[in-house]
């Protein structure tokens, strides 16, 4: 059953709505704070301008790098790897640009080639730096490092970048698994080798390096026991 309405009083329909009420208090408001408000929109404009500026300098970056990218590219898949190297560094000058990092990581990879350490952990740290944590950008220059170092004889660094990269979920961990093994081989930490090859051989059944490890165990079987104190 339909029920009548409350019956609006004439007091009430006088009574000004909080439209009305609203729009004439910013009125108010605008009329005694007109310096304030100018400057606050003068600070807004300026603040969009410029983030306008910074996105189009970033773009401009971008579109400059990736041209670069692409010949630098060209030089090193063709094994030109001192041409690449000055190529690289050019792209790399757009250190704004997402083609920065790449730059500093074909830079490490073009060094490796060319057997100068030295200079490819410089760039794999970087990279390292560049990437963000758990990406597989971040796996591959924390792998080209631990090479790098492993190749310098660097080996208890390169164990720790290598593990670092087995934790970060990507196409690379059977590499630094099999890199932390290598390693702690060359220092004579044989069961850590041993635990890597366990690892690897757990995502990689049948891999012939089951006879390594089996090599390894059989090694730690007849070590003599470490006197104790």
């Amino acid at each position: 059953m339909a029920t009548a309405g409350r019956k609006i009083s004439r007091k009430e329909l006088r009574q000004p709505d909080w439209f009305q009420v609203a729009s004439e208090n910013a009125l108010d408001y605008f009329n005694h704070h007109k310096k304030v408000v100018f400057a606050a929109l003068a600070a807004v404009l300026v603040l969009a301008a410029i983030i306008w500026g910074w996105q189009l300098f970033k773009e401009r970056q971008n579109f400059a790098a990736s041209q670069e990218f692409s010949k630098a590219m060209t030089l090193y898949q063709g094994e030109k790897y001192r041409e690449a190297i000055a190529a690289l560094e050019v792209v790399t000058g757009y250190r704004w640009s997402r083609y920065a990092p790449l730059g500093h990581l074909y830079l490490a990879n073009s060094y490796l080639a060319m057997n100068d350490t030295e200079k490819a952990m410089t760039e794999a740290q970087r990279t390292v730096v560049a990437t963000s944590p758990n990406s597989f950008y971040r796996q591959i220059a924390l792998v080209t490092l631990a090479t790098a170092e492993e190749q310098s004889k660097q080996c208890q660094t390169a164990i720790q970048h290598y593990s670092e990269a087995q934790n970060i979920t990507g196409a690379l961990q059977g590499r630094a698994m099999l890199g932390k093994a290598r390693c702690a081989e060359e220092l004579g930490d044989t069961n850590t080798a041993i635990a890597a090859y366990k690892e690897y051989l757990k995502e990689n059944p049948g891999s012939p390096l089951a006879i390594k490890l089996a090599e390894l165990e059989a090694k730690a079987a007849v070590a003599p026991a470490k006197p104790t104190k």
